[in-house]
């Protein structure tokens, strides 16, 4: 049985999917009537399920006219990632390398060694960070940000 959340990402993903640039425009308000839920429901599927970690950018407008834009990332595209990790790497969890990983797998820009390797150094590099008494929080965040941009960077000087 499929949940209210995964019924609707279902849905954006068929027109995202169906969109010849696989970009789609939405309004909110008009998909929270088609699936009887408030637009917060909607807000929470666009926050969680397509976020830029999982190859989304998610564009809004708020009021009257107002819209939702969600563009799916191009994979030979990957310097959106690398902008947004310079950008918010204080704020980068854990939960979001494991998206971003997963994206890149199976998109086939990277391996699934690749992603195992990626995710082994992270983990070791953190490891030392436990050793040092840094605490959970942004400076780790940031590690981890600096870490996997540097490690993107590096493939695509591969020329994948």
């Amino acid at each position: 049985m499929y949940s209210l959340c995964d019924t609707i990402e279902r849905y954006i993903m068929r027109l995202i999917e169906s969109s010849p640039d696989q970009v789609v425009t939405i309004q909110r308000g008009k998909l929270a009537s088609e699936f009887d839920c408030a637009p917060s429901q909607i807000n929470y599927v666009l926050a969680t399920r397509f976020s830029v970690f999982r190859g989304f950018i998610v564009e809004s407008r708020r009021g009257g006219s107002g819209y939702v834009r969600i563009r799916k990332i191009p994979i030979d595209r990957i310097e959106p990632i690398v902008a947004y990790l310079e950008e918010y790497e204080r704020q980068l969890k854990e939960s979001d390398v494991e998206d971003l990983l997963s994206w890149l797998e199976r998109e086939n820009f990277i391996t699934h060694r690749e992603g195992q390797l990626m995710k082994a150094a992270m983990i070791k590099a953190l490891e030392k960070v436990d050793d040092l008494g840094i605490p959970p929080g942004a400076e780790r965040n940031q590690l981890r940000s600096r870490i996997l941009k540097e490690m993107l960077l590096q493939i695509l000087s591969w020329g994948k």
